[in-house]
């Protein structure tokens, strides 16, 4: 029973854990790219190039990007590498409990094959999944007109430059708490 409890909390954890690491947001950005005001939501891993400015230049466009301050470059930096580190440990966590309800599968006597091309399924809707719930709560980018009494010369026509940075701790703090989960969970499996 106690072993029981273990599996589902593991289960539980990881499955807050991959939502909260791949999915929500975790930093929101603020810049201008010519005449534009872009305010972005991004998860840990979405890059420089995240942004979308389709409706502004041309879609494979690549804007050069700036950082107001080498600090804003630093602390993302440091937050995608919290998060590769978490997103590591959650996939490492899904791919074990795959692997274990494959086992208990074919114990069963399912066959390999089903068994596989079911492990497939979950990992090709997982992915999905995630994808979507990344996109709605990420993307896309809001451009705004931005009011500039500057001459033409003085914008920066040619470059995003993100001048502000602020962090959201809801997602980073969950995907942490799930990992505590995860290890409690597999003390208590081991302890048992």
């Amino acid at each position: 029973m106690r072993s029981r409890q273990s599996i589902e909390l593991f289960v539980i954890a990881t499955f807050i854990g991959i939502l909260a690491t791949f999915a929500a947001p975790w930093y929101e950005l603020r810049g201008t790219y010519a005449a534009w005001r872009i305010v972005e939501w991004h998860t840990f891993w979405r890059g420089d190039s995240a942004f979308q400015l389709a409706s502004v230049v041309a879609t494979n466009f690549q804007v050069p990007i700036e950082y107001a301050t080498v600090e804003m470059q630093s602390t993302l930096r440091n937050r995608f590498a919290l998060g590769s580190v978490l997103g590591a440990w959650h996939s490492i966590a899904l791919i074990v409990l795959l692997v274990i309800g494959a086992r208990w599968r074919v114990r069963a006597g399912v066959p390999k094959m089903r068994v596989a091309l079911e492990i497939a399924g979950l990992v090709i809707v997982n992915a999905i999944v995630l994808y979507g719930l990344a996109i709605v709560l990420a993307s896309p980018s809001s451009l705004t007109p931005k009011i500039d009494f500057r001459t033409g010369a003085e914008i920066h026509t040619d470059s995003l430059i993100w001048s502000d940075l602020n962090l959201f701790p809801v997602a980073p703090v969950l995907s942490i708490v799930a990992l505590l989960g995860q290890l409690v969970a597999l003390r208590s499996a081991i302890v048992r």
